[in-house]
């Protein structure tokens, strides 16, 4: 009976311990696990009064627990860690784990049965199995960084979060991010230790540490749980390390060296005339490309008090280089910074923990911009300097504590500070030259940095509180609240103040750095201000254990969005947007070896910031053109007197009324998902997945210029519309439109009262975006010999709407693209949209080759994206001023994606592991190479098909002209290709 009772509590303890390690389910916004146990038994019935111990092996907390009368027990909110445990009665056995191993995001079952009469102690160990857990219905991969060190992969969030099924790479000019299920790379949140990173002007990534910061990742891509909300696309939650009362302390260094990176392919142009007219025969040069980095580590973990306070502290010094040139510049850039951060833990007692987290990542980007002619690699006058600024100070303070048996609560607050400033350089932060340059050639001229510099930092205060009560055997409620209030600041202008764009000029002065022109247009653009944005929610969840074998997890959650304009005033608010998450898990045979699951959720996205910068400013931007009549020795023109035709105003400089520029019925952005799915063991080693995801998009935000339906529904009579782009209004496309205004500027009859114009005189439809998809997962955990992990997914995305934003245009606008700014727009725009990867495959694995020696690898095949052609609307006057941005081929109105893909791309990247040990310390070599075979397809192409010809005289147009477009001669060329094959070098230490 012993052997018995053995083999049933290590089954049982070692399938709890891989499940934490796999972190099959997890606290909110938390570094805890939980362990909690089922049933304690004797012969079959329930066992109450035993008493369960549980003891951290390195910090020494410890924790007793007593089973309830239905052999219940439970430990939450463990900090992640190695645990021995102990359960015992007297007049029963004694059982005990020695090494229990609890995860930083996990929570599963450890059910035990003791013997009556035997009080002799039996210690168990573990063997390492397979499993899966029963009990969760979620979608997401969590991956500790030790199983990471075993296959290549780049030290960075997206590479990470790349790994899971679901997600695809976004395009590259929007940086290096990842796409969930068919969403923008806008649409993602990225919290580290519950402290949310996320960039809130635009949803574009969060903070970046050191990877030797890091103990696990939790990439959620659907189906999360109420707790959980601001994302229509996935969830990346990153859980830091910790100290122990053992001294430790490491260092490590990589070394990505330039020398070893292959190179992009250049492009060219082929159209004789368009190399005259560019000045250059190159369109995209890539062989002045210089990137490299070499990154030091220095970290040490202890405890400051034995058992009471731990520390875990880490310096980082990172030097890198990106150089690049285009066919008119070439741009030298240098970074070396320096981070710092630290993790403190301060067990007050076992059962209230205080945990602070706090680090400084500020980087500076510092450029030299030169003149360049790749014709002849020759470089030039020196045109300016400036500095791309990013990252900032952030620190959170979090307090966790177990009130009662069947209480708990935690409550956190933390600022985060980040900056996305570009500034030139001097005292000015925007420059005091402007901007002046040749429209075609794009030759520069007077000195200045960057076109439009910029003051950009932000700051957010959140606060969150969650409790969980564990009311009745089968039911565990959790609820909270959280808050964020955001602050961004703003100072965005053409460098100078104003921008020159010559035209008409002598080809053969331009090539020898002289301007001749007979026209110029003069560009101003200015926004500046402070703004405000609130976000708040509340949550509660019931997981009900239905049956036996029958997890139900029913949540609600209420969201609230407030923006404020630069005058502090409420533009946006919205409440009461209530959530539900549903989410089935059935335990098919009830032995935890296989699984049916089934979700469904809500999700609402917030209003970016960015909105409430460009549409809730006082933004000024002009256009107007002259013709010249000298230019002066610093370039700037001297005009024809009453040469100036009419301005285009794209922004006033007034800041509108509130109740003027948003919908009165605005409802925010929000998805509906639904998953359903099959997970089974098939052995010891080996399990497998099959899931089906369908999203679909209920409803988005945009900007849109109502001046037409407003003008067709007074007849006539909307003074203010006469232009067609005067009035813009942030609504629901396809919906009616409620605002407060005075359409004839007090100049008629109308007045300043409230106003409805329909859909149908509007004439935008509806935004749509769907998406569907199959994953098939076969995973073989690791054995100390090998491992591998296989992923086919087929998915699906239409629709006429990418999201928060527009990937085949590269704006990052969020919430105010151009998708729906004219109804002629909208013409063609339903098809496949740019997240569309039908096929995708990934495979990793690793070898031990021989002890202490280690390979590992990580493969990813990829169907290209669609392509588009974009052109001057045929017949839409509006649409056609917005340049090349309507679907049009040669003149003629074409659909979405309908211009074929790109290339399907592939990579396989390879690593090599020597560690080697010393007394107790080990040090590890490593090698990456990352792209083995120098793939080099290209992954973004010129869409637009034509370029701006002329005007046309135009009987409807307030303006008596459409513009004209004429075949782009750069049209189809690449863009951008596969990152080239480059080496990265580490060795690090750890004593």
């Amino acid at each position: 009976m012993r052997n018995n009772i053995s083999r049933s509590f290590k089954r049982s303890v070692t399938a709890a311990a891989v499940a934490m390690s796999l972190g099959v389910a997890m606290p909110a916004m938390a570094n805890e696990g939980n362990i909690a146990g089922k049933s304690i038994t004797t012969e079959g019935q329930a066992l109450s009064g035993v008493s369960v111990t549980i003891k951290n092996l390195t910090t020494g907390l410890t924790r007793t627990v007593l089973s309830d009368a239905q052999g219940n027990y439970r430990f939450p909110l463990l900090p992640a860690g190695e645990y021995s445990l102990e359960a015992k009665k007297d007049g029963f056995t004694v059982l005990k784990q020695d090494s229990l191993r609890v995860g930083a995001i996990g929570s599963t079952n450890v059910n035990l049965a003791l013997e009556s009469g035997d009080i002799e102690r039996i210690t168990v160990t573990g063997a390492m199995i397979s499993a899966i857990d029963v009990s969760s219905s979620e979608s997401q991969l969590v991956v500790d960084v030790a199983d990471l060190e075993k296959i290549p992969v780049p030290r960075d969030i997206t590479s990470v979060a790349m790994l899971a099924p679901g997600t695809v790479e976004g395009d590259s000019d929007f940086g290096n991010l990842a796409s969930f299920g068919g969403s923008s790379v806008g649409e993602n949140v990225y919290y580290v230790n519950g402290i949310n990173t996320t960039n809130f002007r635009n949803g574009l990534g969060g903070s970046e540490l050191p990877f030797e910061m890091y103990k696990t990742f939790e990439v959620k891509t659907g189906g999360y749980s109420a707790e959980f909300g601001r994302s229509t696309g996935g969830v990346v939650n990153i859980v830091t390390k910790s100290g122990s009362n053992e001294f430790k302390w490491g260092a490590s260094a990589y070394f990505e060296p330039a020398s070893l990176r292959e190179e992009s392919p250049d492009v060219k142009r082929t159209d004789p005339d368009n190399i005259e007219e560019a000045g250059s025969e190159y369109y995209v040069v890539n062989n002045r490309d210089n990137v490299g980095e070499t990154n030091y580590n220095l970290w040490a973990s202890g405890a400051l008090i034995e058992d009471k306070l731990f520390f875990f502290g880490i310096l980082n010094q990172q030097q890198r280089d990106s150089d690049y040139a285009s066919s008119s510049a070439i741009f030298d850039r240098e970074a070396n910074d320096t981070l710092y951060a630290l993790k403190l833990d301060w067990y007050i007692t076992d059962d209230h923990i205080l945990e602070f987290t706090g680090w400084d990542n500020s980087s500076d980007l510092d450029s030299t911009k030169n003149l360049y002619n790749p014709d002849t690699n020759t470089t030039g006058e020196h045109y300016g300097d400036y500095t791309l600024e990013r990252g900032g100070k952030t620190w959170g303070l979090k307090y966790t504590g177990i009130i009662t048996d069947d209480l708990t609560i935690s409550a956190q607050y933390s600022i985060n500070k980040a900056s996305y400033s570009n500034l030139n350089a001097g005292s000015n932060p925007v420059g005091d030259k402007p901007v002046v340059y040749e429209r075609f050639s794009g030759r520069e001229f007077g000195g200045f940095g960057l076109f439009t510099p910029s003051v950009q930092n932000d700051e957010r205060k959140a606060f969150r509180f969650d409790v969980d009560w564990y009311v009745h055997d089968d039911h565990t409620l959790r609820f909270g609240i959280d808050s964020e209030d955001l602050s961004a600041t703003e100072n965005t202008q053409r460098a100078g103040g104003v921008a020159w764009r010559y035209e008409d000029c002598d080809s053969d002065l331009l090539a020898q750095g002289q301007l001749d022109c007979d026209s110029v247009r003069k560009e101003i653009y200015r926004n500046q201000g402070d703004f405000e944005t609130k976000s708040s929610a509340f949550y509660i969840e019931d997981k009900w254990q239905v049956t036996e074998n029958l997890v139900a997890r029913i949540g609600l959650r209420n969201e609230t969005f407030e923006n404020y304009n630069k005058a502090g005033d409420k533009f946006v608010d919205v409440s009461d947007q209530w959530a539900p998450r549903l989410g089935l898990s059935w335990d098919v045979k009830g032995d935890g070896e296989s699984k049916v699951f089934a979700n469904y959720g809500r999700y609402f996205l917030p209003v970016a910031t960015n909105t409430n910068v460009r549409l809730a400013g006082d933004e000024t931007y002009t256009r107007q053109y002259f013709d010249v009549e000298s230019i002066n020795a610093d370039f700037t023109p001297n005009l024809v007197p009453g040469s100036g035709g009419s301005v285009s105003v794209y922004g006033d400089g007034t800041l509108k009324n509130t109740a003027e520029t948003v919908n009165a019925d605005l409802d925010p952005m929000y998805q509906d998902e639904y998953i359903i799915g099959y997970q089974q063991v098939i052995d010891d080693s080996w399990s497998f997945g099959v899931k089906a995801t369908y999203r679909d998009l209920g409803s988005s935000l945009e900007d849109i210029a109502i001046d037409a339906g407003f003008d067709a529904m007074l007849d006539g009579g909307c003074t203010m519309c006469a232009s067609g782009f005067h009035y813009y209004v942030l609504t629901n496309p396809g919906e009616d439109v409620t605002i407060t205004t005075d359409p004839d500027g007090d100049d008629g009859p109308l007045e300043y009262k409230e106003y409805t114009i329909s859909a149908d005189q509007l004439g935008y439809p509806k935004a749509e975006r769907s998406y569907a998809s199959v994953d098939v997962t076969v995973d073989r955990q690791w054995d100390d010999q090998w491992m591998m992990s296989f992923t086919y997914t087929w998915a699906h995305s239409w629709g006429n709407n990418e999201g928060f934003v527009r990937s085949d245009n590269d704006q990052d606008d969020s919430g105010l693209t151009t998708n729906f700014d004219q109804p002629g727009l909208t013409d063609g725009a339903n098809g496949n949209l740019p997240n569309d990867r039908r096929h995708q495959v990934k495979w990793n694995a690793a070898y031990n080759v021989m002890e202490n020696f280690n390979i590992g690898a990580n493969f990813r095949w990829t169907q290209g994206r669609p392509l588009n052609s974009f052109g001057y609307h045929p017949t839409d006057v509006f649409a056609s001023l917005y340049d090349a941005a309507s679907f049009v081929k040669d003149g003629q109105l074409v659909k979405r994606g309908s211009e074929g893909r790109t290339p399907n791309t592939w990579n396989l990247d390879l690593s090599a592991t020597y560690d080697w040990y010393y007394d107790d310390s080990k040090i590890t070599f490593r090698a990456d190479v990352f792209n083995v075979f120098n793939n080099d397809k290209a992954t973004q192409f010129n869409e637009e098909n034509e370029r701006f010809s002329h005007y046309d005289g135009h009987p409807t147009s307030p303006f008596g002209v459409i513009a004209r477009g004429e075949h782009n001669p750069t049209y189809g060329l690449p863009t951008s290709f596969q990152t080239p094959r480059y080496v990265r070098f580490s060795v690090s230490a750890e004593f």
